[in-house]
């Protein structure tokens, strides 16, 4: 069955406090080896250039950075996988090339709109196969 995660976070600065989110809508995702996968992050911020982060934790391990996506350089690519951010709408894709077994780990999605990354989310488990 699918469910909703939903990730909600509070970046405070002087003068003002903006809420940021990153929803994402699958929990899971099962592919085989050396098939692709795109992964989704949608967010919802009022500023007009935020930083979208993605990192990968495997089992028994903190999470470790992959990329980072923005307004300013909205296509990303490092290897096997890139990220491409669309702020019509309000949304990152993660891809994911020829998968490997070591592409098996949760997928977190952050947003921060003043280099503020506390605000980060569970985004799906991808298990390969």
């Amino acid at each position: 069955s699918l469910t909703a995660e939903v990730g909600a976070g509070l970046c405070v600065w002087p003068g003002h406090a903006q809420k940021d989110s990153v929803v994402q809508f699958a929990q899971e995702t099962a592919i085989q080896v050396g098939h692709n996968a795109t992964l989704h992050c949608n967010f919802s911020t009022s500023y007009s250039a935020p930083y979208i982060f993605w990192y990968q934790q495997r089992l028994t391990q903190s999470p470790q950075f992959l990329l980072q996506v923005s307004k300013f350089k909205p296509h990303v690519h490092s290897e096997r996988i890139s990220s491409v951010l669309s702020m019509e709408n309000s949304q990152v894709l993660l891809h994911v090339q020829d998968a490997k077994l070591q592409d098996s780990a949760v997928y977190l999605c952050a947003l921060s709109p003043h280099w503020c990354p506390q605000l980060a989310a569970l985004y799906r488990k991808v298990r390969v196969l």
